[in-house]
């Protein structure tokens, strides 16, 4: 089966998932490869959609509330293919990946592609921060080598398969956390307030603009809008200046609760 070509698609605002989605693509040893950024709202917005000859895909996002992340809907649904080979990748920060994963394979095999591997990997949480710290350094060298190592698999899945029609469907499991199925919408206002800016360290160099992926951030005073931040904490992880903060509404609850669930490592769950 010839697959020469590989096109790259990510939303990563933190550059996690990207990491993972670079890995398998370097494990996979397709040389002609290009890709398409979903970080930014214009990006999302306009980007156009289509697939070459004898092209595969890769789709990376991470998991919001163990969820597709609502504001990725649009543009994930401009997404077809016509029998595709696509492998997918959700990260998460070592709590639950819940059935984000799931969801993503659904939605791509309505779409008209063959899902031919897929994999949950672990990146650092996004509330992780200051005293509170949940898979920090995520993803690490061994999920990178577990990641390219996926990819080469992948390679020789489809070098050994005549058809992708009768390659077997993945059995893909998720589940959500019980306390997820009890919280609300965007439950992630409920923890924690839009990042904070520390004025003595700002220096103005606006890269919070650049990274935020919802324009929730007023171009004249840097402050987050607290009804549009989406608490990807990307301003606050990418600031070179350190110039940004998470705060804690509850701070003793959510120090406890994500210690206590997201203490254990956990490991990459790969389906292929």
């Amino acid at each position: 089966m010839l697959i020469n070509k590989l096109l790259k698609i990510y939303f990563s605002p933190t550059h996690s998932t990207e990491k993972i989605i670079l890995a398998v693509a370097r494990g996979w040893g397709i040389s002609e490869q290009r890709t398409i950024n979903l970080n930014s709202l214009e990006q999302r917005h306009n980007f156009k959609f289509n697939l070459n000859a004898n092209e595969a895909v890769i789709l990376g996002i991470p998991t919001y509330e163990e969820r597709i992340p609502s504001i990725l809907y649009p543009a994930l649904w401009k997404i077809r293919g016509n029998n595709n080979a696509m492998v997918l990748v959700v990260t998460y920060g070592n709590i639950s990946a819940g059935i984000t994963l799931q969801q993503l394979s659904k939605m791509m095999s309505h779409q008209g592609f063959k899902i031919i591997a897929a994999a949950n990997f672990i990146s650092e949480h996004a509330f992780s921060h200051g005293e509170i710290r949940i898979a920090p350094g995520r993803p690490d060298v061994l999920d990178l080598e577990k990641a390219e190592q996926l990819g080469k698999q992948v390679q020789q899945k489809i070098e050994s398969s005549k058809d992708l029609k009768i390659i077997p469907d993945l059995n893909i499991r998720g589940e959500l956390l019980p306390v997820s199925k009890l919280l609300p919408k965007h439950s992630e206002i409920l923890f924690t307030h839009a990042p904070q800016i520390i004025p003595e360290l700002c220096q103005n160099c606006r890269k919070c603009l650049e990274v935020c992926p919802v324009k929730a951030i007023d171009p004249h005073s840097l402050k987050s809008r607290e009804k549009l931040c989406i608490r990807c904490f990307a301003c606050v992880k990418l600031c070179p200046h350190h110039a940004r903060k998470v705060i804690f509404k509850q701070p003793l609850l959510v120090k406890t609760f994500l210690k206590r669930i997201g203490r254990k490592r956990k490991e990459p769950e790969i389906y292929i």
